[in-house]
């Protein structure tokens, strides 16, 4: 058949979607939109076990609570405890200024703030660590023993993928959407003790 001479190239020809087409710019433009919609952060996994992410699948409902069984993964009692690295992504902006990882027993958190369907505001948070250190300081719980009950990283910051540019630092790329800003901490477990289920939160 006749083929004029320039046809455009096929979507498998490098640069169709890439950093200089204008429906590789088009692509970006609407994940970005979709992105920036609203602030999220997600844990993306513990002790090198991937977690599946509840919110790809389209339609499918995130039922509160269900994050205990879905995003659980099941750790030994030894002395790999006091090292558990956990990773995790934060999007829905363009840099990130403040984020970290908040760990504690599941029977001391509010199932309504922490229910796996919603991601805590500041608001939320505020109320419930005012309501929890009352409560403990009329337990007569120690400094570390409020401490051990829910525990926090330090903070991190840094850009996410939406202000990087192609990892060769140059035009011309293939790359539609870059790959996502990941996170990283060491986590000490080591105080929780057999049969405690655990919370992991990113915030």
């Amino acid at each position: 058949g006749f083929e004029p001479p320039g046809a455009p190239p096929t979507v498998h020809e490098a640069g169709f979607l890439g950093v200089d087409s204008r429906l590789g710019d088009g692509v970006r433009m609407a994940v970005v939109a979709a992105e920036l919609a609203e602030p999220y952060a997600s844990v993306r996994s513990v002790a090198g076990v991937e977690l599946r992410d509840d919110g790809a699948v389209p339609l499918s409902p995130r039922v509160p609570g269900g994050c205990r069984d879905t995003r659980a993964v099941e750790m030994p009692e030894s002395s790999l405890l006091s090292e558990v690295t956990v990773t995790w992504t934060v999007g829905g902006g363009l840099t990130v200024d403040e984020t970290a990882i908040m760990h504690g027993r599941w029977d001391v958190l509010d199932g309504r703030i922490f229910d796996c369907a919603s991601q805590p505001t500041k608001e939320d948070l505020d109320s419930f660590f005012s309501v929890l250190r009352d409560f403990e300081a009329m337990e007569g719980e120690t400094s570390r023993q409020m401490e051990d009950d829910v525990s926090f990283t330090p903070v991190q910051r840094g850009p996410t993928r939406w202000r990087t540019r192609p990892a060769d630092g140059k035009k011309g790329g293939t790359a539609i959407i870059p790959a996502e800003t990941t996170f990283e901490v060491t986590l000490d477990l080591s105080d929780y003790g057999a049969g405690d289920v655990v919370a992991i939160y990113a915030l």
